[in-house]
């Protein structure tokens, strides 16, 4: 601490100032900015104790790896004040004490979702819970909500179809592609289209026995957006024997409505390049959809060991097959690689969640920064695919950006590709 300034603005600490320090934590005996009489490191420790105090011994053991991470936080200030103030700071004194048991389960029923998410997070991480597939235990639980309640004609159909079709359907999309932006969104839509039609037909006096092709045109006129759903719908209940008079309408190809115009497209990817207002983290997200045609998930999910730096340049693994970047996304990279991390220096994430321990930065947050400027991601995407497909082979876009090979042909039709009269050359 600086007790002195001489007339030429020389600086002297307490000791060479010949003065005792106030600033001396009695606890540590470092020269500290203090919480009371000592600093904010041990005033953190102090609270930290206290709050595990109160738990019987078992529970003080299982939970030791958490209050560990929890001394060892980077922003003691704010450790302080937080088992008295914190939602989280009840739930692990609710653990502790027996009221709540240290289990998924339990967290599962905790009445304030966000709260038990975040200690899911923090537990799994320091292991005390072992790892679960959040994204399928949300969309079980939506699930389980969702079926009940609906008249006995119309649960007898919708809930096989939900539980062995949806289901089934997402299982094969994740093994095929990975999880991508709104797998579960999709599947929920599925089973809404499904329950809307069955709805349909139940209000008219009708199954999909007595329905007949023209009511599900009627429909399809009064709802085209649910044209997709609605044919795979169909279909499973004609494979099924329960629709005997109805077919699967005709499926619809790309829309082009989903992309950019391509003045658009190099508008807003000029922007991300040199515009400085845009967070980084949006900046890195709308450059990399708009180069490779990747999902935001994707964007969310890289890792550092994913990323080859040079010097003199930059690759990056997505799929099969490192990819050269072009500037200026080198240099941004490089600044989201040095930035400070809240709680795991060691991440491996290269947008670790500030929020959740362990955890990559959710990819609904790139969306809705890239929303927030304006920007749709679908359409940005849609342009980039349009580029790629213009100029490469099916079976090298599709390594690229992670599409299927069938996907990519229509998009190459779509554009009107040199290539689109190729065979797939490459089909693995």
């Amino acid at each position: 601490m600086v007790a002195s300034v001489a007339d030429d603005g020389t600086l002297a600490c307490t000791p060479c100032a010949g003065r005792s320090s106030p600033f001396i934590c009695v606890s540590c005996g470092i020269e500290d900015i203090r919480h009371g009489k000592k600093c904010y490191p041990c005033s953190a420790r102090d609270a930290v104790d206290a709050l595990f105090a109160a738990g019987t011994p078992d529970r003080q053991g299982v939970l030791e790896p958490l209050r560990v991470r929890l001394l060892n936080h980077p922003e003691p200030k704010s450790m302080v004040q937080w088992p008295r103030r914190s939602a989280s700071a009840r739930l692990i004194r609710d653990m502790l004490t027996g009221r709540l048991e240290i289990s998924h389960e339990d967290l599962d029923e905790h009445p304030v979702t966000q709260v038990a998410e975040l200690m899911r997070h923090a537990l799994t991480d320091v292991g005390v819970l072992p790892p679960r597939d959040q994204a399928w235990s949300h969309f079980e639980r939506w699930l389980d909500r969702f079926l009940t309640g609906h008249p006995a004609e119309i649960s007898r159909i919708l809930g096989p179809y939900c539980r062995w079709s949806v289901i089934a359907r997402t299982r094969l999309l994740i093994a095929r592609n990975g999880l991508s932006d709104g797998t579960f969104d999709r599947a929920r839509s599925s089973c809404r289209i499904a329950l809307a039609f069955l709805t349909y037909l139940h209000d008219n006096a009708l199954d999909l026995h007595t329905g007949s092709q023209t009511i599900l045109e009627d429909y399809l006129e009064q709802f085209p957006r649910h044209l997709d759903q609605v044919r795979t719908f169909i279909r499973w209940a004609a494979d099924t024997g329960r629709a005997t008079r109805m077919s699967p309408p005709p499926s619809r190809w790309v829309d082009p409505s989903t992309s950019y115009p391509i003045p658009v497209y190099r508008d807003w990817m000029h922007r991300f390049e040199t515009d400085e207002t845009i967070p980084l983290r949006t900046r890195i997200c709308g450059l990399l959809c708009g180069t490779l045609g990747r999902p935001s998930s994707t964007v969310a999910k890289l890792t550092r060991t994913a990323i080859t730096d040079t010097g003199d340049e930059m690759t990056v693994t997505i799929g099969t097959s490192p990819v050269r970047l072009r500037d200026p996304l080198p240099a941004l990279i490089r600044r989201q690689l040095d930035a400070p991390r809240r709680w795991d220096t060691d991440s491996d994430w290269l947008f670790p969640s500030k929020l959740r321990a362990g955890a990559h930065t959710d990819y609904s947050m790139m969306v809705k920064d890239l929303q927030t400027l304006g920007c749709s991601i679908v359409s940005l995407r849609g342009a980039a695919l349009l580029a790629l497909a213009a100029t490469m082979p099916a079976g090298p876009l599709s390594d690229l950006t992670g599409i299927s090979t069938g996907v990519a042909n229509r998009w190459q039709t779509l554009a009107a590709a040199a290539y689109s009269g190729y065979p797939a050359l490459r089909l693995d």
